[in-house]
């Protein structure tokens, strides 16, 4: 567990190994903002699910009331802050979403089978986002402590009892492969311009990141060829997301090497 500071200033704990987001919602009751850290898993579009489980003594956590009433909320997460718009699954909808996220989640499975009906469980749509660093260098350590966290998440799911890759496990690979390649062609349009310019002293680092970016995008396709494929089983992903994982953080602790110091000074 790790503490993370809320946009209000209130500390909440994080689990270092689960999927978890501040949800900030608007409190029903009182009108003040209300934070919780809550679990969450993405479907094949990518939108943030997060299941409504019994609170303590209550059938329903005190969040989801509040975004029943209000549906705009906030994200929080260690790089970014995400304006979302909250929508209620219908019921085919949850219950797939549910036998989807039981697959590897033991708490969810455990808990869905003890409840008198299936919980709820909400999409937040994303509707805008900001970085949570102040300057570009904070914000880029944070965005690359979070692919990094993500990849240990997932060596994780892989190395679970089971032979077979599962659909949250294979929406989970993908929008890894999505998320990484992103971010590399945003560095590449916006940030390494940018660095280019102010400090013709990097061009070798800047062509070297470049060369890196379309290394890994070449193992990004091969993941997704590779998860895309109808019986392929979870030791054959395990061995691209290794290979993956040791490109990504080579790379990006090079990337923070030479480029930390000077983004520190750019505004």
């Amino acid at each position: 567990m790790k503490n993370f500071h809320t946009q209000q200033g209130h500390a909440s704990k994080i689990p270092e190994d689960r999927r978890s987001i501040l949800l900030t919602t608007v409190n029903r009751e009182t009108g003040a903002p209300r934070t919780t850290w809550v679990e969450f898993f993405l479907d094949e579009d990518r939108r943030i699910l997060v299941v409504a489980l019994p609170d303590g003594s209550r059938n329903k956590p005190g969040w989801y009331d509040d975004l029943l009433a209000e549906p705009q909320v906030t994200l929080e997460n260690d790089a970014f802050t995400i304006e979302a718009h909250a929508v209620r699954l219908g019921e085919s909808e949850r219950d797939a979403a549910l036998d989807r996220a039981a697959e590897l989640d033991p708490v969810l499975r455990r808990e869905r089978s003890r409840a008198p009906e299936p919980p709820p469980v909400v999409a937040l749509n994303p509707l805008h986002g900001r970085p949570v660093g102040a300057t570009w260098s904070s914000s880029l350590k944070l965005i690359h402590d979070a692919f990094r966290r993500e990849l240990a998440i997932l060596r994780s799911e892989l190395a679970r009892p089971g032979a077979r890759l599962g659909a949250q496990l294979r929406i989970n690979c993908l929008a890894l492969c999505g998320g990484l390649g992103h971010h590399h062609r945003s560095e590449d349009d916006q940030l390494l311009p940018v660095v280019a310019r102010h400090h013709p002293e990097l061009a070798d680092a800047v062509r070297r990141l470049r060369e890196e970016h379309a290394a890994m995008d070449a193992l990004l396709q091969q993941l997704q060829q590779v998860v895309g494929a109808a019986d392929v089983d979870r030791a054959s992903v395990r061995t691209e997301v290794d290979r993956l994982t040791a490109a990504v953080e080579a790379h990006l602790d090079y990337e923070e090497a030479q480029l930390l110091p000077v983004l520190a000074a750019l505004r």
